[in-house]
C-alpha cells in the first residue's frame, strides 16, 4: 500500500499585542508566539506539513473563522495542486493547541483515515485534521459506485463555520466522519490567556506531559507580569492544601468537562462542589449565554455572589468567562470586557479593570476568607487537572 501524502496543518501566528510591553496581553502574546512556533515543529516531527497562518484579529467584532480559514486552507490547497503535490488531508491547530499533549496525542491528531475528521475536542475544536474519502469511492448496495467528501468540500462548508469551535460539527454535515480525542489527558489545554501560560509552566513539570523546548521553558520562568511578579498561578499552595485535606470542601463553576470531572473526584480527598454552566458555548449557535451565577452577579452584585461561594467551600475555582458571555449577551470575545482586563482579573490585579462588576468580582475575591482562582476554559478543563497533580507532587 502506497505511502500518503502528508496531511497539510495550518498553524496562525498569534495577533501583535496593543497592550504593549509590560502589559498582560504582552506575556499572553510573546508566550503564544513561542507556543505557535513550538507547536509547528512538533507537528513537523510527526510527519506534517505545516503552514503558518497570518493573524487572525479574533478579538474583533467583525472576525469570522470560517472565512479566514477556509481562504487560507483553498489557496494553500490550489498552490500545492499547481506544483503537482497531492494533498489528502489538511487541519488547523491554533497557536496554543495541545500544549501539553504527549507524541501520541499528536500522531492521533495526524492519523485521520479517508473520510474522517480527528480533532481534540469534538464540541469545542482547537485543532482538527481531515482527510478527503477514496477518490476510487466505495460500492454501494445497489452497485453503483459513491465517491466520499473531497477536501473542496470540506473547506467549502468550513467556510460557514463562525470559530474553530464549531468546526468538527460542520464537516459531519458534509459527510464526514468524526473522531474525538477529548477524553485524552491533555487534549483540551488550550493556552489562550496569561493565566494559560502560568498553569502551563505547572503542567509542563509533570509527567505524563508534552516537553516544552528551551525557548519556552527559558519565557516561562523569565517572563514577568505587571508588578515584576512571576509567572505564579495564585493561591496555587493554598488551594494544593484543600485538594489535599478530606475534610475540605473544593467549589468549581463553569464549563467543566464530564472526563476532568470524573478524573477530580478519583484524585482529589477533599470534597468536590461543583456548578457546571454554559459547555460548548462558543461553539453553539444562535443562543445565548445563560448562567445562574451570572443571574445572580446582576441581581445582587458580583461581591455578593463572592460571598455565596466562599461561604459553599475552602477554595473556589470559577470560570469567568461564563459570567462575561451571559452578562454581554453573547459568546464572542470583542462583547467581553477586554483582554488585558480579563487576563489581569485571573491574577487578582483589580488596577486595569474598567468593567465595574469584574472590578467588584476581583476585589471581593482577594478579600475572601477563602481563597479564589478566576480564569477561563483552560483552568477548568485540563487546568483543573494540573491542579490537583501538582498538589500531590512531593507528597
Amino acid at each position: 500500500m502506497p505511502e500518503r501524502p502528508a496531511p497539510l496543518v495550518l498553524v496562525p501566528a498569534p495577533v501583535e499585542p496593543a497592550g504593549g510591553y509590560g502589559s498582560y496581553v504582552a506575556v499572553a502574546s510573546a508566550g503564544a508566539h513561542l507556543l505557535a512556533g513550538e507547536l509547528s515543529l512538533r507537528l513537523a516531527r510527526a510527519g506534517a506539513a505545516v503552514l503558518p497562518l497570518a493573524p487572525s484579529g479574533a478579538d474583533t467584532a467583525s472576525f469570522h473563522w470560517g472565512r479566514w480559514f477556509a481562504g487560507a486552507a483553498g489557496e494553500a490547497l490550489a498552490s500545492a495542486r499547481a506544483g503537482g503535490r497531492s494533498i489528502d488531508a489538511i487541519g488547523y491547530a491554533g497557536p496554543g493547541a495541545l500544549a501539553l499533549a504527549p507524541d501520541t496525542l499528536i500522531d492521533e491528531l495526524l492519523s485521520a483515515t479517508p473520510g474522517e475528521v480527528v480533532a481534540n475536542n469534538r464540541f469545542s475544536a482547537d485543532a482538527f485534521v481531515v482527510a478527503a474519502a477514496d477518490a476510487a469511492g466505495k460500492p454501494a448496495p445497489d452497485g453503483t459506485t459513491r465517491v466520499g467528501p473531497s477536501l473542496d468540500l470540506a473547506i467549502e462548508r468550513l467556510t460557514s463555520c463562525p470559530s474553530d469551535n464549531t468546526a468538527v460539527r460542520c464537516l459531519e454535515s458534509a459527510g464526514f466522519r468524526s473522531r474525538d480525542l477529548a477524553d485524552a489527558a491533555w487534549s483540551r489545554f488550550d493556552v489562550d490567556t496569561a493565566l494559560d501560560l502560568a498553569l502551563l509552566r505547572v503542567g509542563a513539570r509533570l509527567p505524563g506531559t508534552g516537553r516544552s523546548g528551551p525557548a519556552l521553558a527559558g519565557f516561562l520562568e523569565m517572563a514577568r507580569l505587571p508588578g515584576d511578579r512571576a509567572l505564579d498561578v495564585p493561591a496555587l499552595d493554598r488551594i494544593g492544601a484543600v485538594i489535599r485535606d478530606r475534610h475540605a470542601q473544593l467549589v468549581v463553576a463553569g464549563r467543566v468537562p464530564t472526563a476532568v470531572l470524573e478524573a477530580a473526584e478519583r484524585d482529589t480527598a477533599c470534597r468536590l462542589r461543583v456548578f457546571v454552566e454554559e459547555r460548548g458555548m462558543r461553539s453553539a449557535r444562535d443562543l445565548r449565554p445563560r448562567s445562574l451565577l451570572a443571574r445572580w452577579v446582576e441581581e445582587r452584585g458580583a461581591a455578593s455572589l463572592v460571598a455565596e461561594l466562599a461561604r459553599l467551600g475552602d477554595a473556589v475555582i470559577l470560570d469567568t468567562r461564563v459570567l462575561m458571555a451571559a452578562l454581554a449577551g453573547s459568546s464572542q470575545l470583542a462583547a467581553w470586557p477586554p483582554a488585558e482586563e480579563r487576563f489581569a482579573s485571573d491574577f487578582g490585579d483589580p488596577q486595569p479593570v474598567a468593567t465595574p462588576w469584574l472590578r467588584e468580582l476581583v476585589e471581593a475575591a482577594n478579600a475572601a476568607p477563602v481563597p479564589f482562582l478566576l480564569g477561563g476554559h483552560a483552568l477548568v478543563s485540563d487546568g483543573l487537572r494540573i491542579l490537583v497533580a501538582a498538589a500531590w507532587i512531593g507528597r
